[in-house]
């Protein structure tokens, strides 16, 4: 039923509001579409209407070719002048089949529909009214005003940019042997002022990832991780911004918002590998890997072990969800560090769920800071590649001595992180080193062996296999948290921790402040380190370092396992190496940077037994420049040089590596 407003505007009484047609009604055929002009009040019936050209999901549409009054921008709206569920497009031109569309919009105000366009004076636009797909068509008013906004964001960023606007809700599946599955759904938004590309079935479109954690008395932990949701159509919504909507689902429009539920994100079919996935470049595979297959409750979905969430385990645990877009042109426009955010989650059972409001573009780690503000976060950016965030807190715990926590979370970076160090004074004594990671499944190439933790005296280091080692070694890959811990009993200082890099490249192992031990005195330490390959003998040599005197300043080396009667001398740096078969040799050195020969003054010889001894005047180790005296804080690293013959050919070889701390 018509409004009295539009009762009065039908009849023509001069009022101002039909602008140019009071009879207006529209046309059933975008050829024959209805003239109308300026701004005001348009009446439509599309009740017997059937589908011409129609755009979008529209069905019953009518047609209007409306002049425009002034430039500038325009809103055409059926906003409280319908009671259908009403479909609006708009077109800079007045070709049929349309063109130049300049926007399709559904559901603005309701079920009524609300779009704002530029337009120019004196130029014709085609105005199409229609209703969803197939839903019953009627009588109504469109109206027709100058001014709105074209939609956007207040302050965009140039290019496309797809951030999580919002963790919708949260679907579980149930779980087999102990580990359960879990989705998260994601509403994204496009705060960028270009349109984001949504194409189904090419790698042109985003995937969706997602991950739960736990903070449990102060430590954080990635507890479960999905594989990923690839996107196949967008809708255009108003969560972030005023949609400017792209009229169609293969683009995103500037400004609009789409909803992925719970339900759809965790949909197995189509999931796929993140390894599949470049996420500093948004580059991945397609078709992607497990294509269109199901598998059991938690097969490619989040998955945690039930221990992780049982209340009997963590009584105070909280919980929190991150999800994470990654699209090529989101990426080509630079805008890739803010595509993750976080919201807690409720624990109810073995069931999680959302409360609370969601931290757009924020890592699930600012949460651990939330909690604790003595939390440090750093940003960790590697040029022209990826960023790290680092994370370290460190407080007396519950025994009196000093707990110190760190994670690492990987945001975007291709190269990934393989190895963490963390420098410590001497004397402080470090025990119950730890570390966890999330695992990877379902099929992953992944290793979820963990790393091994180490304290080297001066420094606590953890780390898996290299790349060169293993390629799928359980490296901090992107989009993941990886926890590291241990005890001292010495207060926390400023140290300067190394992130080494897993894959290779131009990029040098970035350095970050975190909290770390001091110092307190203590004795040299000896490590031995790399590996000598087999003398003729059969065995690998090996070299020790003996008998340490700082008073005195001196020490000895010793070799064995080496072939008899052959000449030797020891060489020393300050650096690690590694150079398999220099110079033809069969062995492996195990130095690096400015190397010293001859270290104990004399060449020698193996004799009978195949052994060595020195002693080393630590005043006066020979380098290339010239002899370095020995001080405190320095590592020195040694290793036996030796000829060797393997089936009556001259050779040499080296024995493994020997590192000596000097507090």
């Amino acid at each position: 039923m018509y409004s009295i407003a539009s009762r009065i505007a039908a009849v023509g009484l001069g009022l101002g509001l039909l602008g140019g047609s009071a009879a207006a009604q529209g046309s059933n055929a975008c050829g024959t579409a209805q003239a109308i002009n300026g701004v005001g009040l348009f009446p439509f019936n599309n009740s017997a209407a059937t589908a011409d050209n129609a755009s979008c999901s529209m069905g019953r549409d009518v047609w209007f070719r409306w002049t425009a009054p002034t430039t500038g921008n325009h809103t055409v709206s059926t906003c409280g002048h319908t009671g259908i569920d009403s479909y609006l497009a708009v077109f800079g031109s007045t070709n049929c089949p349309p063109t130049n569309m300049l926007g399709c919009v559904d559901d603005s105000c309701g079920f009524q529909t609300s779009l704002t366009f530029a337009a120019v004076a004196g130029s014709q636009y085609l105005i199409e009214v229609g209703v969803y797909q197939n839903s019953p068509g009627g009588t109504g008013n469109i109206e027709i005003t100058a001014g709105g906004s074209t939609g956007g964001c207040a302050n965009p960023s140039p290019g496309p940019d797809v951030i999580v606007g919002d963790l919708n809700g949260m679907s579980g599946y149930g779980q087999v042997g102990g580990i359960y599955g879990f989705s998260i759904g994601t509403d994204s938004c496009n705060i960028g002022d270009q349109e984001l590309q949504w194409i189904a079935n090419n790698p042109n479109h985003p995937v969706i990832g997602q991950n739960i954690f736990r903070l449990n008395d102060g430590r954080f932990q990635q507890i479960g991780q999905s594989w990923l949701k690839h996107g196949f159509t967008a809708l255009q919504n108003n969560l972030c911004c005023a949609c400017q909507s792209s009229g169609t689902g293969a683009r995103l429009g500037v400004g609009c918002s789409d909803p992925y539920g719970s339900g759809l994100n965790g949909s197995q079919s189509g999931l796929g590998p993140r390894s599949e996935v470049n996420a500093y470049t948004g580059a991945f595979l397609y078709p992607f890997g497990a294509q269109g297959q199901s598998g059991n409750a938690p097969y490619k979905r989040v998955q945690v072990d039930g221990a992780d969430i049982n209340a009997t385990n963590y009584p105070n645990a909280t919980y929190y969800g991150e999800a994470q877009y990654v699209t090529p042109d989101d990426a080509a426009a630079g805008n890739g560090t803010n595509n993750v955010s976080w919201r807690p989650l409720s624990r109810s059972g073995f069931n999680l769920n959302v409360t609370s409001t969601t931290r757009r573009t924020e890592p699930a780690v600012m949460a651990w800071q939330d909690a604790f503000p003595s939390v440090d976060l750093q940003i960790v950016d590697i040029p022209g590649e990826g960023r790290f965030w680092v994370g370290s807190n460190c407080f007396v715990g519950a025994g009196g001595g000093y707990r110190y926590e760190y994670v690492v979370f990987n945001l975007n970076s291709h190269r990934s992180a393989s190895s963490f160090t963390i420098p410590v004074g001497i004397g402080a004594g470090v025990t119950n080193i730890g570390m966890s990671h999330p695992r990877s499944h379902s099929g992953e190439p992944y290793s979820n062996t963990a790393w091994t933790g180490q304290f080297l005296g001066d420094r606590v280091v953890w780390n898996t296999d290299t790349f060169a080692a293993n390629q799928n070694a359980n490296a901090i890959r992107w989009g993941t948290t990886y926890s590291f811990w241990y005890e001292s009993t010495n207060a926390p200082e400023i140290k300067s921790a190394t992130l080494g890099l897993f894959r290779p490249g131009p990029q040098a192992d970035p350095l970050v402040n975190v909290c770390g031990p001091i110092g307190g005195g203590g004795s040299p330490i000896v490590t031995n380190y790399c590996t000598a390959n087999a003398n003729s003998t059969g065995l690998t040599g090996s070299i020790s370092a003996l008998n340490i005197d700082l008073n005195a300043r001196t020490m000895q080396l010793s070799g064995s396992d080496l072939p008899t009667n052959a000449n030797a001398y020891s060489i020393a740096s300050l650096q690690q190496g590694f150079v398999a078969n220099p110079g033809g040799s069969s062995g492996n050195l195990c130095l690096g940077g400015a190397i010293g020969r001859v270290i104990g003054g004399v060449i020698l010889n193996t004799g009978g037994g195949g052994s060595l001894l020195e002693s080393i005047n630590l005043n006066a180790i020979p380098q290339p420049t010239g002899p370095i005296s020995v001080q405190s804080g320095d590592s020195w690293h040694f290793q036996y040089w030796h000829r060797d013959s393997i089936i009556g050919l001259s050779t040499s070889n080296f024995t493994n590596g020997v590192r000596v701390f000097f507090p």
